[in-house]
C-alpha cells in the first residue's frame, strides 16, 4: 500500500461520506442548523454493520499493525471509520457551523475487544456545550456494544468552535515527566489520501493538496485520528497493553512528515498512568497519557510508517 491508494474502498465508504457531508451542509447554513443549544445531554442511537474484513486488514497494515494483530477483533482506533457520522450528528444538534469545528481531542476507556463480522450498537450523547476563554467546548460521548457481549468501548471526543482569534500569549503551566521514545512512524504525501479512502473522512485540508498549501503548514495534514492510529500501534508494537486512552492534539502535522518520535514516560502519575507524547522535527503535535502495562522483556520498537 506504500504506492497505491486504496480507492477500491471507496464505494464501502458511501454512506459514511453521505452522513458527514449532509451534516456540514445543514449545520454550516444559519437556515437549516439549529437556533439554539437543546437541553443536554442529547441521546441519539445508531446501529453499525460490520466492516468488511479486506477493509480491516488494509487499514491495520496502514496504521503498522502486524498482520496476526486483528485476525479476529477490530482495532478500536478504528472508530475514526464507524463512529464519525455519529458525531457529526451529535454535533449538528448545536446551533453552531460544524466547517469551522476544531478537533480537540478523545478518551477512550476499552472494555473488551470487539469482534469482526458483528455489527455494532452506538449510544451516543450530545454531553455538554460550555464557553472556555475565546472557544466553545463542545463535548460528545459514543458508547458502542455488541449484543451478547456488552459495552466493549467508551468514545469521548472534544471538540471547539472558536469565537474568536486565537490567543497566541495563552501558556499553560506544564510539568514535564522525564520520557523515552519507544518507537517512530512517518507518513508520505499520499497517506492523507489513503487514510481517507480507509475511513471515510475526505476533509480537503488532509486530501487536497491545493487546500493544504493555503494552511498555516504550507501542505495538507494528517489526520488526527490517524496521528491517534500510528502512535496507538507503535506503543502495542513496542509491547504496551492499552486500556485507556487519554489524548490532545495540539500541533498539525504536515505531510511528508520525517520520523515521528512516540515517547512515553517510564513513571505513572498519581492515577497510575503513563505521559505520552508525539513530537516530530515540526514539534510537538499529540500529548495525553494511558492506562497499560508493558510486557516483561519488551523493548522500544522501530518505525511504523
Amino acid at each position: 500500500m506504500t504506492n497505491d491508494l486504496p480507492i477500491r474502498f471507496l464505494p464501502q465508504q458511501l454512506p459514511k461520506i453521505y452522513a458527514m457531508l449532509k451534516a456540514g451542509v445543514l449545520s454550516s447554513n444559519s437556515l437549516t442548523r439549529p437556533s439554539k443549544l437543546p437541553a443536554m445531554p442529547v441521546r441519539k442511537d445508531d446501529h453499525i454493520s460490520p466492516a468488511s474484513d479486506e477493509l480491516i486488514d488494509a487499514y491495520s497494515e496502514w496504521t503498522g499493525a502486524p498482520t496476526a494483530r486483528y485476525r479476529d477483533t477490530v482495532p478500536a482506533h478504528f472508530c475514526s471509520h464507524w463512529a464519525m457520522p455519529l458525531l457529526a450528528e451529535l454535533g449538528r444538534l448545536a446551533p453552531y457551523n460544524l466547517t469551522t469545528l476544531l478537533n480537540q481531542g478523545v478518551h477512550m476507556v476499552m472494555h473488551l475487544p470487539i469482534p469482526r463480522g458483528m455489527p455494532m450498537t452506538l449510544e451516543g450523547q450530545l454531553v455538554e456545550v460550555k464557553e472556555v476563554g475565546n472557544r466553545l467546548r463542545i463535548h460528545m460521548r459514543i458508547e458502542a456494544s455488541i449484543e451478547g457481549l456488552g459495552r466493549c468501548l467508551d468514545i469521548d471526543s472534544y471538540a471547539a468552535v472558536l469565537l474568536g482569534p486565537r490567543d497566541k500569549n495563552a501558556t499553560s503551566e506544564r510539568v514535564e515527566p522525564a520520557f523515552e521514545a519507544t518507537g517512530s512512524w512517518s507518513v508520505d504525501a499520499k497517506d492523507g489520501l489513503r487514510f481517507a479512502f480507509l475511513t471515510g473522512d475526505f476533509n480537503p485540508i488532509h486530501t487536497v493538496p491545493a487546500v493544504g498549501r493555503r494552511t498555516a503548514t504550507g501542505s495538507c495534514i494528517l489526520h488526527g485520528f490517524g496521528q491517534l492510529a500510528k502512535t496507538w500501534e507503535t506503543l502495542l508494537n513496542a509491547g504496551w497493553d492499552i486500556q485507556e486512552l487519554d489524548i490532545r492534539w495540539v500541533k498539525p502535522l504536515p505531510m511528508p512528515s520525517g520520523e515521528v518520535s512516540v515517547d512515553v514516560s517510564p513513571s505513572i502519575d498519581a492515577d497510575g498512568q503513563h505521559a505520552l507524547r508525539v513530537v516530530s522535527g515540526h514539534g510537538m503535535h499529540l500529548v495525553g497519557r494511558f492506562a497499560g502495562t508493558k510486557a516483561a522483556g519488551a523493548q522500544a520498537a522501530g518505525s511504523a510508517s
